[in-house]
């Protein structure tokens, strides 16, 4: 067979292996046991590759990379689907491999604002890419990690490209597709069941990551960054029916779970909004925490 085959074609071809060596497996239980005659096996087998072409429609449509990476039309079988153009093939940097923060982070990037910080003079959100990779990689286990980011691949596959405004347009259009996305950010937000522990955790280490490029990443910071990344699933939070659908995609108990941390987040959000209460009825906003252990080796901090 020609090396240049559609991938399609080249899975059609092994499907068709497979049924075949499925049948040869068979036929020996079926002759000894009698459950189904030989002849009435076969009989069913010879219609099922008989009528292998007029599948190959459906085999191109269910699998991913086929239809990532080719055109209904030039399978042969005529209107596979409505659109004959060849799709766009994704080829990622040979550098990456991080896909689950590369699109976690997009968001964050399409949403919020550029600022310069005024003492590193390092430009918020980008500073925190690097951080944010080990950071919410350290999440989880190796091997979770491994099965979140093939399905982050698989998302980039599927769209052609890694282009931030195109994904996530596409995503809007595609219940089935934001079904997938939303896998991973669900398991990510669902790592801050203990939420006040776990967010102080996580900005320690964002602190850490960050020190060389003298970037305090504070409560602001984080509530940013949590708000921009996974405000996009209170959506699927609204109603009881929405919740059930959530409960149904991502496994029971997972909407109560997600609620349960979007409240911690609203209530430490709104703590720290409030000022704090001085000595003789002054108010003062309240330092991030991440600058709280820094205070004392500041030059006011000594001249208190």
């Amino acid at each position: 067979m020609p090396s240049d085959q559609p991938p399609f074609a080249r899975h059609h071809r092994t499907a068709q292996v497979l049924v075949s060596t499925f049948q040869e497996a068979l036929e020996p239980q079926f002759a000894t046991k009698g459950a189904l005659t030989r002849e009435e096996f076969n009989r069913a087998m010879g219609l099922m590759m008989a009528h292998w072409p007029s599948v190959l429609p459906l085999f191109a449509n269910i699998c991913q990379s086929c239809t990532m990476a080719s055109s209904c039309g030039s399978c042969g079988t005529g209107g596979c689907g409505k659109d004959d153009s060849p799709r766009v093939v994704f080829k990622p940097d040979g550098r990456r491999r991080d896909f689950v923060t590369r699109l976690m982070f997009s968001t964050v990037l399409l949403k919020v604002p550029e600022t310069v910080d005024p003492i590193s003079g390092e430009v918020f959100p980008q500073v925190i890419a690097s951080g944010l990779q080990t950071s919410i990689s350290g999440l989880f286990y190796e091997k979770e990690w491994e099965a979140l980011n093939a399905n982050a691949l698989t998302i980039y596959n599927q769209i052609g490209t890694d282009h931030d405004e195109e994904i996530w347009n596409r995503i809007s259009h595609q219940d089935s597709l934001a079904v997938l996305v939303d896998t991973m950010f669900v398991r990510v937000m669902l790592r801050f069941r203990q939420f006040h522990q776990q967010r102080q955790t996580f900005m320690r280490r964002m602190t850490d990551l960050l020190r060389d490029k003298r970037f305090i990443f504070g409560n602001s910071h984080f509530d940013t960054l949590f708000d921009t990344m996974f405000g996009r699933l209170r959506d699927s939070l609204r109603s009881e029916l929405d919740r059930a659908r959530v409960d149904i995609h991502y496994g029971e108990g997972t909407s109560d779970n997600l609620m349960r941390i979007f409240d911690q987040f609203d209530k430490h959000r709104m703590e720290q909004s409030q000022p704090i209460q001085l000595v003789g009825g002054r108010r003062a906003p309240r330092p991030m925490l991440a600058q709280r252990p820094m205070l004392g080796a500041t030059p006011a901090a000594k001249r208190r």
